[in-house]
């Protein structure tokens, strides 16, 4: 099930018809016509306005953690600044929807939230992972592949493949692992797809954390 909470006009043009490409839709333009509709606990995904007015977006979360721990929630805007994506994250949000993404990304995101991934924006990921080696959540990234490799499925890998989640647990972004082999970006994402298929994972953050062994 997907609900979409919002009043404004561009958020739910942008997104209303795309969504329902994944999946019946339910629209409300507040907060608290959620709770009759998660009240059977069915596991859904929410798709919450940051305009909405008065929204308490850290109440809000608690709330739905104790109404419905299954729910994930992905808060829509028309942009977000690197820093409120970081502590939309840390609030417990499965990833952050701005009104430039593109059809193709936004029902990419939806798929990784559903899957039960986070999705994290390239820009942010190296700044979340120098936050989590601050912070002593995340050892310092290996050289996928060699003898001090945390996990032997790394090994499914092909070694442009290991070269590739090496960087992307370093917290590279597509182009910079583009630029770094000399490859377009194209192929990076063929390469990440082929990454995230054979070592059953669903995200970019997932595959850091894999990659360092966490």
């Amino acid at each position: 099930m997907l609900l979409l909470v919002s009043r404004c006009a561009v958020i739910i043009a942008k997104f209303h018809d795309i969504l329902m490409e994944k999946s019946p839709l339910i629209q409300r333009d507040g907060v608290a016509m959620l709770w009759p509709l998660l009240a059977g606990g069915e596991p859904a995904l929410l798709l919450l306005d940051l305009d909405l007015p008065a929204l308490d977006v850290a109440a809000t979360l608690a709330e739905l953690r104790d109404r419905a721990p299954a729910c994930k929630v992905l808060v829509l805007h028309q942009d977000f600044s690197t820093g409120a994506e970081l502590a939309l994250l840390g609030a417990g949000v499965a990833g952050c929807c701005s009104a430039a993404l593109t059809r193709e990304t936004v029902l990419r995101i939806v798929d990784v939230v559903q899957d039960g991934g986070v999705w994290i924006s390239q820009a942010v990921m190296p700044l979340l992972l120098r936050q989590m080696q601050a912070r002593g959540t995340l050892s310092t990234p290996v050289a996928v592949g060699t003898a001090s490799s945390p996990n032997p499925r790394l090994q499914l890998l092909t070694p442009r493949e290991r070269q590739i989640a090496s960087l992307v647990g370093g917290g590279a972004s597509n182009k910079l692992i583009a630029r770094e082999l000399s490859i377009t970006d194209r192929t990076v994402k063929a390469h990440l797809g082929a990454i995230f298929q054979k070592l059953g994972l669903p995200d970019r953050l997932r595959l850091a954390l894999f990659v360092t062994g966490k």
